[in-house]
């Protein structure tokens, strides 16, 4: 007999264009989702099943469609807990970020080897560190000249970027996210890496928080949320012209990031391209 604990869920697989993936996650904040995939011109998103109803499907698509007419709902497939654990176990594969760095889940930590080997237990519907962004802030983060020092990490999911901060030789850590599901995940992986006692973790927006003055803030994080955050950025690494690394932002949006870091004080020191996606290294001036 299955447990009664158990939950289902539904995913709703939306055909989207990449190029309107930013907008569209900016506008569907208000569901209660449980986490969202990217494919190609695809996009999943997940939701416990007793939210999904056909007031919150046309609701949904109403939303999406105002974005992108053409969009519509490829299919919706319902998954058990306990079976999509299963399939993780099954299908998720170690990603080689760099020479150096590797993320890989805890199941197969032992059949690869790397002078950084990150280990993620994704949670469900969060991902496992292998976006294309994710690849492109760890490898600016690997040329910080001095990495021993006091990071933020701004919208911390799984929490790759605070780890990967921790193994640099951070001395200390600040990682926040609004999501409780993504809090959670975060804390299992800082005590599964070994790096807790290095970070501190909060549940908070960033639209509502003050951050501590820091050297260095890696913010992978949506177009609509990076862009008015750059004063609060600006303001944290003022006084130490500390390092800002940035992406969650398509390629044909880079303008917009050079245009806020202008406006912010900021200069260019690095960019670096994955596919359609971008991430900028700037420093405070």
């Amino acid at each position: 007999m299955k447990s009664s604990l158990l939950k289902n869920y539904i995913n709703v697989h939306v055909a989207l264009k990449e190029e309107h993936y930013e907008m569209v996650f900016a506008l569907i904040q208000r569901f209660e989702f449980t986490g969202i995939e990217e494919k190609l011109d695809e996009i999943v998103i997940c939701f416990v099943s007793s939210y999904w109803t056909d007031e919150i499907r046309k609701a949904l698509m109403e939303v999406i469609n105002s974005i992108e007419p053409e969009a519509f709902i490829i299919k919706e497939e319902t998954i058990e807990e306990q079976n999509w654990n299963e399939e993780w176990e099954k299908n998720v594969e170690p990603v080689r970020v760099s020479d150096d760095i590797l993320i890989t889940p805890e199941w197969k930590k032992d059949e690869f080897d790397a002078k950084y080997k990150i280990i993620i237990n994704p949670k469900m519907s969060f991902g496992t560190g292998d976006h294309q962004t994710t690849r492109l802030v760890c490898r600016l983060m690997e040329d910080i000249k001095d990495p021993k020092k006091f990071w933020i990490d701004a919208g911390t999911g799984t929490g790759v970027l605070a780890i990967f901060a921790a193994m640099l030789g951070a001395e200390r850590i600040y990682a926040f996210d609004n999501n409780i599901w993504s809090i959670e995940n975060a804390k299992e992986n800082f005590e599964l890496n070994g790096v807790a006692d290095k970070i501190e973790l909060a549940e908070v927006d960033i639209e509502d928080c003050t951050l501590p003055e820091c050297d260095i803030v890696v913010a992978n994080l949506f177009l609509s949320l990076v862009v008015p955050a750059m004063p609060l950025f600006y303001k944290s690494l003022q006084r130490k012209k500390g390092d800002l690394i940035l992406s969650g932002v398509l390629k044909y949006h880079l303008e917009d990031i050079l245009e806020g870091a202008m406006k912010n004080n900021f200069e260019v020191i690095n960019t670096l391209f994955e596919d359609d996606w971008v991430a900028v290294h700037l420093r405070a001036m």
